[in-house]
């Protein structure tokens, strides 16, 4: 079995900024984060799940090409997948924007499936 490796950026410009979003499918409304609550929120989740065996979540300060904060990674398979706050979707399936992501545990589930 492969692992899920997530890569959570908190660089200053992913400090600055703030997305909105659901970290479990069932939330109601959206939370906002920025990168360091992104991360906390979802190293707390991993535990929670008790998914630490599947995932790995690691902090990281910069992140080659990053168009906005705040961004995370996921890897799976060798294949990385970038999510990231822009208004409009790129097309390319590895350019994920927040808006279109029901929520991050969904997220992670898909690429569990993935591995």
């Amino acid at each position: 079995m492969h692992r899920l490796d997530i890569y959570i950026c908190t660089k200053s410009k992913c400090t600055a900024k703030r997305v909105q979003l659901k970290l479990r499918a069932e939330d109601a409304t959206l939370s906002a984060y920025n990168g360091p609550a992104l991360l906390a929120a979802i190293r707390a989740f991993i535990t929670a799940k008790a998914l630490g065996d599947q995932v790995q979540v690691h902090e990281v300060t910069c992140m080659a090409g990053c168009p906005v904060g705040p961004r995370v990674d996921m890897i799976a398979n060798a294949q990385r997948f970038m999510y990231f706050q822009r208004k409009t979707p790129t097309g390319r399936v590895d350019l994920i924007s927040w808006n279109s992501v029901a929520s991050i545990e969904n997220a992670i589930e898909q690429h569990l499936q993935d591995c």
